[in-house]
C-alpha cells in the first residue's frame, strides 16, 4: 500500500480549498499516522454509500441536488477514515462538476490528488482530459499550447490504462491534425477505428460543436481524409471503400472514395471496384455511386465497362425519373469524351438531352436550364479539343436559341471561340456590347480587360482595373465603367485587383509592371493566404524575367511555410524543367501538386512536360492531351502537345498543335517561337 506521508501536505491544501467553496465547513484534516484496517473498511462503504447516492442523482430528477451534497459528504467522511483513497478524490472531482455552477478549478485539483495516490487511476485521467480539452479552447482556432499539451499528456493515459477507449484516440487524433503531426494522427485515428463505440458521447460532441459521434465508421471517414492529405491514396482507398460498401447511403465517404480514386494504384483501384459492386447491388438507386462505379471501371482501364454500367443505370431510371437518367447518359457521353471518342461523345451528350425531353424547337424550362448549359458547354469543348471549330460553332447558336436572347451563355462561348480563333476585336465588341447591358457586373469588365491586353492594348486594359482600385471619385469612374457600377466584394477588392493587373502584364510580356502590381497586391494583401498568392505571381514574373534565382527561392520560402501548397509545388516543379535541372525533383514535385489537385489541367501538362524531358513520349501525350481536352485554349499545353507529336515522328498533329498555339499566342516571343518550329 502506497504511504500517505508523501502527500499529507498537498491533502490538507486541497482539502481546505474543497472547504472555503462549501460553505466554510471544516473538512477532516489526514493524519501521516497509518490507517487502521478497520478504518479502511469504514472508508469503503462510505465510498459505496456515496456512489449509492451519486447514482441516484443520475437516475431520479426529484432530490438530485440532495442527493449530490450528501455524496460530497459521504466522500468527504471516506478520505477523512482513509486518506489514501484515491477513488474518494475522483468522485469528489465529478461532483464538483456537477454541482452549480460547476467548480473546475477544484475537479482539477481533486482529480490531480487522485493520480498522485494512484498513478492508475483511470477516472481521474479521464476528468482531467476533458478538463484540460476544454480549457485548451479546443476547436475555436485559437488552441492554447499549454492547456493542449496537459490534454494531451492526460489522454494519454487514458488509453495506456483503457487501450481500446474511442475518445482518447479521437481527442489525440484532432490534437495532431491541429499540430500537423499527420503520422500521428493516422496512428491514432486507426486506433479508434479498432476501438469500442462508447455509450456516453455528450462530450466529445459538445467538444466537437455538436458535430460527430465515436463510431468506427466516423473514425473510417476522418482516417480516409486524413490518408488523402498525406498523399496515401492506396491506402485511403482500402479504409474508404470498407466504409462505402457496409454503408452505401454515406455520402461523404463516398465523395472521399471518388477524391482517393483519382491518384489510386491499380491494385487499390480493383480493391475499390468490388466494394462499390456489393454497394451499387445493395442500393441500385444511388446516383452517386453509379457514378463512383463508372469512375473505378475507367481508373482500373476499363472504359466499356463504365459506359455499360451507366447505360443501365439511364436505362433503369428512365421510367422514374427522366432527370437522373438524363445525367447518367450525360457521364456516358464523359467517357467517351475522356478517351477521344468524339462522335460517340456527342451522340450521347445528345441523347442526354433527349432523355430530359429537351427539344430544339421549345423554350428551356427553368428546371431544366442548369442541365442543358452544362451539355453544351461539354459539347462545345469536345468539338474544340477536336479541332473541329465550325461544329462547336453551331453547338453554341443551337444553345441561343435553346436559352434565349437573355442568357449570356451563348455570347461567353462566342468570346471564348472567337478569341482562341484569333478574332479578338470580334470578341472584344461582343463583351462591349454586353457590358453596355450590364455595367456593374465585374467579372465582365475584366473579360474586357483580358480581350484588351490579348489584342495588343495591355495598356487600356489595366486602366479599366485601375479605376476600381482605391474607390477614386466618380467623375474618374463613369467614363470608364458606367454609372452603375456597385461598390467592390472581396473578390474584387484592392488586393485581387493589383493581382489580376500583374497578370494582365506578365501575359504582355512586360515584366517590370508585373512585378510592380505583384508587389502593390502583397503590400494590400491583409492574410498569409493573400500573401503567398502575390508572392506566387512574383515568382512567375521572377521567371519570366530570367531571375530564375529569385523564382525558385521565393517559392521555396512558400513551401516551407505551406508544404502541400499545390500551385507552388507545381510552379516550381514546371521552372526546374524549363531550365532543365534537377528532373527527377521537378517530376516529384508536380505529383505531390496533382495527388491535391488531380484534374488540374496546368498541373497535368507539367506532368506532361516531365515525361517529355525524360524522354517518356507515350506517357506525355497521355497527360497532355488530358490537359487538352480540360483547357482547349492554352498556348503551353498546345505547343507542348505539337513537341511531343514532333519527337514521335506525327508532323501533321505537331503542325496542328503548333498552329493552335500560334493563334491563341499573344507574346511576340511565343509568336516568333511557335512561327519558327512550323517553319521547321
Amino acid at each position: 500500500m502506497r504511504s500517505i506521508r508523501r502527500y499529507s501536505a498537498v491533502l490538507i491544501l486541497a482539502l481546505v480549498s474543497i472547504c472555503s467553496t462549501a460553505g466554510g465547513a471544516q473538512e477532516p484534516t489526514p493524519t501521516p499516522a497509518e490507517v487502521a484496517p478497520e478504518q479502511k473498511e469504514q472508508a469503503y462503504t462510505k465510498l459505496m454509500e456515496g456512489q449509492r447516492l451519486l447514482w441516484k442523482t443520475t437516475r431520479t430528477r426529484s432530490g438530485s441536488a440532495n442527493n449530490a451534497i450528501n455524496a460530497r459528504a459521504a466522500f468527504r467522511r471516506a478520505v477523512e477514515l482513509d486518506p489514501d483513497l484515491a477513488e474518494a478524490y475522483t468522485a469528489m472531482a465529478e461532483i464538483a462538476l456537477s454541482l452549480p455552477p460547476g467548480d473546475v478549478e477544484n475537479a482539477i485539483l481533486l482529480a490531480t490528488l487522485a493520480v498522485k495516490i494512484d498513478h492508475d487511476n483511470f477516472g481521474s485521467h479521464r476528468i482531467l482530459a476533458r478538463l484540460f480539452t476544454f480549457k485548451s479552447r479546443f476547436n475555436s482556432g485559437s488552441l492554447d499550447p499549454a492547456f493542449a499539451d496537459k490534454a494531451i499528456a492526460e489522454w494519454k493515459q487514458v488509453s495506456r490504462l483503457d487501450p481500446r477507449n474511442a475518445e482518447a484516440w479521437a481527442f489525440l487524433s484532432e490534437y495532431y491534425s491541429q499540430a500537423g503531426r499527420a503520422s500521428d494522427q493516422i496512428d491514432a485515428l486507426r486506433k479508434w477505428i479498432a476501438s469500442a463505440t462508447p455509450v456516453e458521447m455528450q462530450f466529445y460532441r459538445q467538444a466537437m460543436g455538436g458535430r460527430g459521434d465515436l463510431s468506427p465508421e466516423t473514425a473510417s471517414i476522418k482516417l480516409g481524409t486524413a490518408l488523402i492529405s498525406a498523399g496515401k491514396a492506396d491506402e485511403a482507398v482500402e479504409v474508404l471503400s470498407a466504409v462505402v460498401s457496409d454503408s452505401p447511403d454515406n455520402a461523404e465517404a463516398v465523395d472521399l472514395l471518388r477524391e482517393a480514386l483519382e491518384t489510386a494504384g491499380p491494385k487499390a483501384v480493383s480493391i475499390a471496384l468490388v466494394s462499390i459492386e456489393q454497394a451499387v447491388y445493395a442500393d441500385p438507386a444511388n446516383s452517386a455511386l453509379v457514378g463512383l462505379l463508372s469512375q473505378a471501371h475507367l481508373r482500373a482501364g476499363h472504359p466499356d465497362q463504365a459506359v455499360r454500367v451507366l447505360r443501365e443505370a439511364a436505362e433503369h431510371s428512365e421510367k422514374t425519373d427522366k432527370g437522373i437518367a438524363s445525367q447518367f447518359q450525360m457521364q456516358v457521353g464523359d467517357v467517351y469524351a475522356s478517351t477521344d471518342k468524339v462522335s460517340e461523345a456527342i451522340a450521347a451528350y445528345e441523347k442526354a438531352l433527349s432523355k430530359r425531353g429537351i427539344k430544339e424547337n421549345q423554350a428551356v424550362a427553368d428546371a431544366d436550364r442548369e442541365f442543358v448549359i452544362q451539355v453544351f458547354e461539354k459539347m462545345i469543348k469536345t468539338y474544340k479539343s477536336a479541332n473541329r471549330l465550325a461544329d462547336a460553332r453551331v453547338a453554341i447558336e443551337r444553345a441561343r436559341k435553346l436559352l434565349g436572347k437573355d442568357d449570356l451563355f451563348a455570347d461567353r462561348q462566342t468570346i471564348d471561340f472567337y478569341r482562341e480563333t484569333g478574332r479578338r476585336t470580334d470578341a472584344l465588341a461582343i463583351v462591349r456590347t454586353i457590358r453596355a447591358k450590364r455595367p456593374g457586373d465585374y467579372g465582365l469588365l475584366r473579360l474586357e480587360a483580358s480581350v484588351l491586353t490579348e489584342a495588343g492594348q495591355v495598356d487600356d486594359g489595366v486602366a479599366l482595373i485601375n479605376a476600381l482600385i482605391a474607390k477614386p471619385p466618380a467623375n474618374v469612374l463613369r467614363p470608364l465603367i458606367g454609372n452603375n457600377l456597385k461598390a467592390p466584394t472581396a473578390n474584387y477588392d484592392d488586393f485581387t485587383n493589383w493581382l489580376f493587373i500583374s497578370h494582365l502584364y506578365a501575359a504582355a510580356g512586360r515584366e517590370n509592371e508585373a512585378t510592380n502590381a505583384a508587389n502593390q497586391a502583397f503590400s494590400v494583401a491583409g492574410s498569409d493566404e493573400r500573401r503567398q498568392l502575390a508572392k506566387m505571381s512574383l515568382a512567375s514574373v521572377q521567371q519570366m524575367a530570367k531571375d530564375y534565382a529569385g523564382a525558385e527561392a521565393t517559392l521555396r520560402a512558400i513551401l516551407k511555410q505551406t508544404p502541400g501548397n499545390p500551385i507552388a509545388l507545381n510552379n516550381l516543379g514546371y521552372f526546374l524543367l524549363e531550365r532543365n535541372e534537377r528532373t527527377t525533383e521537378a517530376l516529384d514535385l508536380i505529383r505531390k501538386a496533382l495527388k491535391v489537385d488531380p484534374t488540374n489541367p496546368s498541373y497535368l501538362d507539367s506532368l506532361g512536360w516531365a515525361h517529355f524531358m525524360l524522354g517518356n513520349f507515350v506517357e506525355a501525350e497521355k497527360n497532355l492531351r488530358s490537359a487538352a481536352r480540360m483547357d482547349p485554349s492554352s498556348v503551353t499545353i498546345h505547343e507542348h502537345l505539337g513537341d511531343v507529336y514532333g519527337k514521335e515522328g506525327q508532323s501533321d498533329k505537331a503542325r496542328s498543335s503548333w498552329q493552335r498555339a500560334l493563334t491563341l499566342a499573344i507574346t511576340s516571343d511565343d509568336v516568333s517561337r511557335l512561327r519558327s518550329k512550323l517553319k521547321k
